[in-house]
């Protein structure tokens, strides 16, 4: 370790380097915001200090003697690289916990489940998941990262497409057995699990039934609770296949039909334009795209929705976000 009794006041040594650069007293006072007089007193302590004259007058301004010239660019250096330091420690504390915002129900199921893998491999990251249907506010500084399922218009901010998604009925294995479901007519008499922000209709004009959109029974808000209920028997959901896909692998839900509608909407990485390079927000997005690679469409008939779907009401629901 360096004896520190053989280093000068890094305050004197910062008042050095910025009058030799600018080689006048009144130019190193105004850089440092120090007065006229408290820079001549520092560099007379540092040559004092030092016992070697690092300056000789040349008229108005200064002149630096050789062994100053030298001494000021090593110095110089120095400051640099401890300014690069300080610099990349605050980074690191300010990135230390990475917040990633996104819906309910897609941090539960589909988040959540892969998260694992990131977390093993960033052990230097906290990783805070914000799971709100409410939409953060990333240019405030409310969160770092956000998953938005919406139309991808986000003004002013870093947007980039993660995937699409599909819709398509799912409901419990015993459900099928139960109602010998066959045919998307029999929809009609039987007890669709909706929500208000994402209609029927759509599929049903895909699947070629002329079926009404369902007034009554229950509503969700929140879709991870709509699969919930379909894996429990309770009836037939109109699901994401984002959402359902880890369900319909393990066998707790199946889909009763083959035909999936296109969302209008998609999964979209969003942050701030200054943090697109930022090593956590780089890291995170990297893996977050593999992951992404190895979710595939659907099985079976895909169509595109035959009517317009809701305008997406920011923050209000699960419509978009």
């Amino acid at each position: 370790m360096t004896d520190s009794r053989r280093s000068p006041p890094l305050g004197s040594l910062r008042v050095f380097v910025a009058a030799a650069h600018s080689e006048s007293v009144t130019k190193a006072a105004a850089q440092l915001h120090l007065t006229h007089g408290a820079v001549s007193h520092q560099l007379r302590q540092l040559q004092d200090y030092l016992g070697v004259a690092l300056f000789e007058r040349s008229g108005r301004g200064l002149k630096l003697t050789t062994q100053g010239a030298a001494y000021a660019e090593r110095v110089s250096r120095a400051l640099a690289e401890i300014g690069k330091a300080t610099e990349q420690l605050i980074a690191a504390r300010d990135y230390r916990r990475l917040r990633v915002t996104c819906m309910p129900s897609f941090a539960a199921r589909w988040l959540l489940p892969r998260l694992g893998s990131f977390i093993s491999c960033h052990r230097e990251l906290d990783v805070e998941v914000q799971s709100s249907a409410r939409l953060a506010d990333i240019k405030g500084g409310e969160t770092d990262v956000a998953l938005r399922f919406g139309p991808g218009r986000y003004p002013g901010l870093s947007c980039r497409l993660l995937m699409k998604d599909w819709y398509y009925p799912v409901c419990s294995p015993e459900f099928i057995a139960r109602h010998a479901l066959v045919s998307p007519a029999q929809l009609q008499g039987l007890p669709l699990l909706r929500s208000n922000d994402e209609l029927w209709q759509p599929w049903f004009g895909a699947a070629g039934v002329v079926v009404e959109e369902p007034q009554r029974g229950a509503v969700f808000d929140d879709s991870s609770l709509m699969l919930m209920a379909a894996a429990s028997g309770q009836g037939v959901a109109l699901a994401r296949h984002t959402l359902a896909v880890d369900d319909l692998t393990s066998g707790r839900l199946c889909r009763p039909f083959t035909m999936a509608v296109e969302s209008p909407f998609s999964y979209f990485f969003v942050c701030r334009l200054a943090d697109e390079q930022h090593a956590a927000v780089v890291a995170f997005r990297d893996w977050l795209f593999q992951e992404a690679a190895l979710y595939c469409p659907p099985d079976g008939e895909l169509a595109v929705a035959r009517s317009d779907p809701p305008t997406p009401q920011e923050g209000s629901g699960t419509a978009a976000q």
